[in-house]
């Protein structure tokens, strides 16, 4: 006599059970058609937002500070 693997069990009966389910079952109403938006509707669409500005009141990096911000970081 085979042995089986108790474990993997449940598995080839929720096969059944999904098979069975899916075959049985009767559609009371035909699925509802989808209606694809026309292109107008998609090309109304909002803009997106603008990118921030940079703040007035600040500069460019100085040398020194590009300079410290290169160097390399000891690991």
């Amino acid at each position: 006599m085979p042995r089986v693997y108790l474990p993997l069990l449940p598995l080839p009966v929720l096969a059944a059970v999904v098979a069975f389910s899916a075959c049985s079952s009767r559609h009371a109403e035909p699925p509802a058609p989808q209606v694809i938006p026309p292109a107008a509707a998609v090309a109304q669409a909002p803009a997106p937002l603008p990118v921030p500005a940079a703040p007035v009141g600040e500069d460019a990096p100085s040398e020194q500070e590009l300079r410290e911000f290169r160097r390399p970081v000891p690991k």
